[in-house]
């Protein structure tokens, strides 16, 4: 059974990095095309078999419920079924996406599987979430590792609107589910029922979100503003965390370009002071 610090949590996290490293030293002297079909077809077996999993005994005795979980209905969800075509875009800022976004929540959902906590430690949920979420950060950060993808710092500030159309997918998601009729009415606009994407307002189950993301929020976003429930608690959906989302995610990316764009901050950093100090 996985709990947290106890033998099979550890085992997991040992064999994910078992495979960066094993990838890593597989992958390091081959050609960058090499490279890409590899990584794009890890990608791709991802996607695939985020669908083939309702062939499995513990999607098919949870059904229709299980129809769900095929949909972007987390960022998790979002990124098995976009990486594969991030992948092969042109478009540098989807790539970023993966690298910056990819690794915080491949690593935070490695790292806390509140999914699967208290499942058996080899069922086929456990060993799908765990391989899924391998895949999310792995991936990434050996695209950048062996140069397959070129960071850049100064598109950092671009990021946050990749992120905020994937919350917006996952909120337009909820809303066509409670249509058909596979979620409850009820379950729109409660931040305490499927609301891991914390699009409906921060988790009960997790404070340090709250902590966080509220002291940067502007009130008018948490209350309802006109009517009979005016000044009521309501957190608009998305809206309530735009600032907040975008301040940290910008933060965070920049941390995690350092180790590759060091040198090129340090220059332009120089660069930007030796002007002032021409112009003083």
């Amino acid at each position: 059974m996985i709990e947290y610090f106890n033998f099979y949590y550890f085992l997991y996290l040992l064999i994910s990095l078992v495979l960066l490293v094993g990838l890593y030293l597989l992958l390091r002297n081959k050609s960058k095309k090499t490279i890409s079909i590899v990584l794009f077809s890890i990608l791709l077996a991802s996607f695939i078999f985020h669908f083939l999993k309702l062939a499995f005994d513990f999607y098919q005795e949870r059904m229709p419920w299980s129809i769900r979980t095929l949909t972007p209905e987390n960022i998790s969800a979002v990124s098995i079924l976009a990486f594969p075509w991030f992948f092969l875009s042109k478009k540098e800022i989807l790539k970023d996406y993966m690298y910056y976004l990819g690794i915080v929540t491949g690593i935070g959902a490695t790292v806390f599987p509140i999914i699967v906590l208290d499942m058996n430690a080899f069922e086929f949920e456990t060993i799908r979430y765990y391989m899924l979420h391998f895949v999310m950060w792995i991936v990434p950060l050996l695209m950048v590792k062996l140069k397959i993808h070129s960071l850049d710092y100064k598109r950092i500030p671009k990021l946050p609107f990749v992120a905020y159309i994937v919350l917006c997918l996952i909120l337009v998601n909820e809303v066509i589910l409670t249509g058909v009729g596979l979620l409850n009415v009820w379950h729109l606009f409660n931040n305490d029922i499927r609301n891991i994407a914390w699009i409906f307002g921060p988790y009960p189950d997790v404070p340090l979100v709250g902590r966080l993301f509220l002291p940067l929020t502007p009130e008018l976003f948490t209350t309802v503003p006109f009517g009979e429930n005016a000044g009521t608690t309501l957190y608009w959906p998305i809206i309530w965390m735009v600032i907040p989302v975008y301040i940290y995610i910008v933060i965070i990316s920049m941390l995690m370009a350092l180790p590759f764009e060091y040198k090129n901050i340090k220059n332009d950093i120089s660069h930007l002071l030796g002007k002032v100090l021409k112009k003083t």
